[in-house]
């Protein structure tokens, strides 16, 4: 006798990966269940309003939402392209090193030439280097849009993606440069995963800086909120069921293999033939699950270990704060210094600012901006002064926006505390996993119809990435469904 199931999948966790698997999955006609323990969607994508003003949670800029890009294909199938638009930010950024402000420009041919100017006895090399990343970035790209149409399954090796998954980004560079102040310049996005070059995978570090530069820098008009609620609109438009404010307080077992499905935290049950988890790893393996399987959740923190967290200071400012809506400021050179866990708030590190109301001026009241500064912290930290780390961080942001603290009309602050309690990942984590050079992805489960979304698959850090572990989970339930996606 056939057993009737409540759903057909059920998603824990509505971050980016479970929006784009429940996207997915619901575009193709199956049932579907998303639970979220918060009222408002989104886990990292998430905004919020201060008297006015508008900031995101977290992010700087995604890609993958210009024509064609994961998520803006997502967006079309599920009917809801319309309800959300995407701003462009070119340049996707300026770097402050001492002496040189190097841009970042939308075009990688401009970036190329702009850095060849700076550093011209490295002219040759600089095309060498791009065109070997460029090449890496193509392979994988058309990996993951095989993963997507159901046409492949994983990578497509070649000699530079071998060679880039097993060194650091260091080692890759030390390959074609000598110039130290080169070197430095192109690990300006390493803070966007936490890691210095000499430890971050340089397939992680490729893979991102290319994205970019292939698909673009956006930001949604009206915050990222905006996107997780197009989402969440779609799916629900397409059939699929959503609760906020309720989510998953234990994964069900058939057997040892198998899982049946889920009860929440309001006590109710549900069943289902699949289910994904876009929850944080460690809350999936030792609290969802518990058991035999804690273990694999203690294995993956100790090898490759949680990625770096953040301190985060948002500020409503009045007056103009320049050009230039995302910064990198690095008083040295000394990248690899940056990320010392001794160096946090000091005066000679770095942080990142994004004033997203450059381009979207409906972030702030007229005559004002948002100005968000993000400081990296190690995810062990326990307590953080909310006062002393921001004037610390403030007392930086004068270097770059001199008279800066005068103009503040409103503060508040983010430790890794708050993005563990908002979003549940261990210590605030930022990343998931640490991408370190060797790694690919969560070690094995055993449970058949279990799959995981997000950071803490084996698709790599950031919101991109994310999103495509969470179409890779999407299809691997397609193909047992014998759906062509």
């Amino acid at each position: 006798m056939q057993v009737m199931h409540d759903f057909d999948v059920i998603i824990i966790g509505s971050g980016i990966g479970g929006l784009i698997s429940g996207g997915i999955l619901t575009s193709k006609g199956l049932k579907i269940l998303m639970l979220e323990k918060n009222r408002t969607p989104g886990g990292y994508l998430s905004s919020f309003r201060r008297k006015g003003f508008l900031f995101d949670s977290a992010l700087d800029c995604i890609s993958g939402v210009s024509r064609g890009g994961l998520i803006s294909r997502v967006l079309e199938e599920l009917g809801v392209e319309k309800d959300i638009r995407f701003l462009r930010i070119d340049p996707i950024r300026i770097s402050i090193f001492p002496n040189l402000d190097m841009i970042v420009d939308a075009d990688i041919e401009d970036y190329k030439e702009r850095l060849k100017q700076a550093f011209h006895r490295e002219s040759p090399s600089i095309k060498k280097f791009f065109d070997t990343a460029d090449k890496v970035y193509r392979d994988l790209d058309a990996s993951m849009n095989g993963i997507i149409s159901g046409n492949a399954t994983g990578y497509n090796i070649s000699p530079e993606v071998v060679q880039c998954m097993n060194i650091s980004y260091q080692d890759l560079l030390n390959a074609y440069f000598r110039e130290a102040a080169l070197k430095a310049i192109l690990s300006d996005r390493c803070p966007f995963i936490g890691l210095p070059p000499t430890q971050v995978s340089a397939l992680a570090m490729v893979t991102m800086i290319m994205s970019y530069f292939k698909h673009g820098a956006f930001r949604p008009e009206g915050g990222f909120q905006k996107l997780a609620d197009a989402l969440i609109l779609g799916i629900r438009k397409n059939g699929g069921k959503v609760l906020l404010g309720n989510g998953a307080k234990k994964i069900l077992l058939k057997t040892d293999n198998c899982c049946s499905g889920v009860i929440c935290e309001n006590d109710e049950e549900y069943t289902a033939r699949y289910i994904i988890s876009n929850a944080d790893f460690c809350f999936t393996f030792s609290s969802l699950l518990g058991g035999r399987h804690a273990t694999l959740a203690k294995d993956m923190e100790s090898f490759p270990g949680l990625s770096t967290s953040f301190f985060i200071l948002y500020a409503g400012v009045k007056g103009e704060v320049g050009q230039y809506s995302s910064i990198g400021y690095f008083p040295s050179y000394d990248m690899v210094n940056f990320f010392d866990p001794g160096m946090e708030f000091r005066e000679d590190t770095t942080i990142g600012v994004t004033i997203a109301s450059i381009e979207d001026r409906s972030r702030a009241p007229e005559g004002y901006h948002t100005v968000v500064l993000h400081e990296m912290v190690e995810a062990s930290r326990k307590s953080l002064d909310k006062e002393v780390c921001s004037q610390k961080i403030l007392k930086k942001a004068e270097r770059i926006f001199p008279g800066i603290r005068g103009k503040i009309e409103l503060i508040d602050a983010a430790t890794p505390q708050t993005l563990q309690r908002f979003t549940g990942n261990s210590s605030g984590a930022a990343f998931g996993w640490r991408q370190l050079p060797g790694f690919r992805g969560a070690k094995k489960h055993g449970i058949k119809n279990l799959y995981t979304a997000g950071h803490w698959g084996d698709m790599g850090s950031g919101i991109l990435a994310s999103a495509y572990s969470g179409a890779k989970a999407a299809n691997k339930i397609l193909r047992c469904e014998g759906i062509a996606n």
